[in-house]
């Protein structure tokens, strides 16, 4: 299988970054890591706020123990702040991953062309 085949698929489907690290390119793996993890980490620090919001709310009777009750808070959309920020970390999440798979196809190929 070609370099750069191994590349794309480790960062598609293991981790961005991660075929830059099998490339042997460790700074720009790391900077597509950390900036994906940040913001994964964000996102999911948000998740466990509004989780711990509803369950608050439950507790103390704001919203009743009914599933339609407690779906129609867990589903309502972010608003002001808080969606601007969540849309940024989703961005940055979804940019970070595509730019390691695309990078490391490039990096990959280059590799590719000069081994033979």
């Amino acid at each position: 299988m070609k370099t750069s085949i191994k590349a794309v698929l480790l960062s598609a489907f293991v981790c961005p970054g991660a075929g830059h690290f099998y490339l042997k390119k460790m700074t720009t793996g790391k900077l597509i890591l950390v900036s994906a993890v940040a913001a994964l980490s964000y996102l999911c620090w948000h998740a466990y706020q509004k989780a711990q919001l509803i369950s608050e709310k439950i507790i103390s009777g704001e919203i009743p123990l009914q599933l339609d009750a407690i779906y129609s808070a867990v589903t309502q959309a972010p608003v002001g702040n808080e969606a601007l920020w969540v849309n940024i970390a989703t961005a940055a999440f979804v940019l970070s991953w595509i730019f390691g798979v695309a990078d490391s196809y490039r990096l990959g190929r280059q590799q590719d062309l000069q081994e033979n």
